[in-house]
């Protein structure tokens, strides 16, 4: 039998990159999954590619969905073995040009999502099931324009640590996953241009210690193993898959 086999999950973004990457292993390994994101071509796209994956729209930025997203998952699976809070967006700005838009946008993304996110799940997750939150090596570098998001991925880090202590009693356990420079079209909806894009990804490539960008399989195997029975002993820890980027 398969790690996922006759189990359900639920992924946040889902519907391109990592997230994507993520559901459909889950789907070939026997599980369902209910993606969500904002884009209704992606979403439509996601939801053809296995039989196994479903998809809703669920903007994670507008924290009062996050309630009705649980209502969705309550009547398509009831409760539900693990969910990965993936939704989320880069982006950035030096001092002296970061505006309170650009808080707002990064902030309640990639944190408030997060936040509301498990707040709305968690009571569906069984006990001893599993949560997954999307962190970033950008929490632990010092990044030219990179404040905001650092920050916001650092408070990720440290709900990780919270919810872990949190959800003990019911053996559910909560990890985080931090990726570095990953070929995903994560840099192209930084709002870049193709031309900044591929100036960005040259320089990760040689300062990367293994001197490439990883893939989005790469960190979905994390993910997988995070989500599944084989790390039953795992909670309150944050996984680096970033080539050793932000390590040695």
């Amino acid at each position: 039998m398969s790690r996922f086999s006759e189990k359900s999950f639920v992924i946040t973004g889902g519907t391109s990159g990592i997230g994507f990457a993520t559901a459909l292993s889950i789907a070939k390994e026997g599980g369902r999954v209910l993606v969500t994101g904002t884009g209704q071509e992606r979403l439509e796209a996601a939801a053809t590619a296995h039989p196994n994956i479903e998809a809703v729209f669920n903007d994670a930025s507008d924290f009062n969905t996050a309630d009705r997203l649980a209502e969705e998952v309550r009547k398509r699976f009831g409760l539900i073995d693990g969910a990965f809070l993936n939704a989320g967006k880069g982006g950035g700005a030096i001092l002296g040009e970061i505006t309170p838009e650009l808080y707002r946008e990064l902030v309640d993304l990639n944190v408030g999502g997060v936040l509301f996110g498990v707040q709305a799940l968690s009571s569906l997750v069984k006990d001893g099931g599993s949560l997954v939150l999307m962190s970033s090596l950008a929490k632990d570098k010092g990044m030219a324009g990179g404040a905001v998001y650092s920050a916001a991925k650092g408070a990720v880090r440290s709900m990780t640590r919270a919810f872990a202590r949190e959800l003990l009693s019911r053996r559910i356990r909560v990890n985080a996953v931090s990726p570095g420079p990953i070929h995903t079209p994560f840099f192209k909806r930084t709002g870049r241009t193709d031309e900044a894009v591929e100036q960005m990804q040259s320089a990760f490539c040689k300062s990367n210690p293994m001197g490439r960008m990883g893939t989005a399989d790469e960190v979905a195997s994390v993910v997988l193993f995070l989500l599944s029975d084989e790390a039953s002993y795992v909670t309150g820890a944050d996984y680096a898959v970033d080539g050793g980027e932000a390590q040695i």
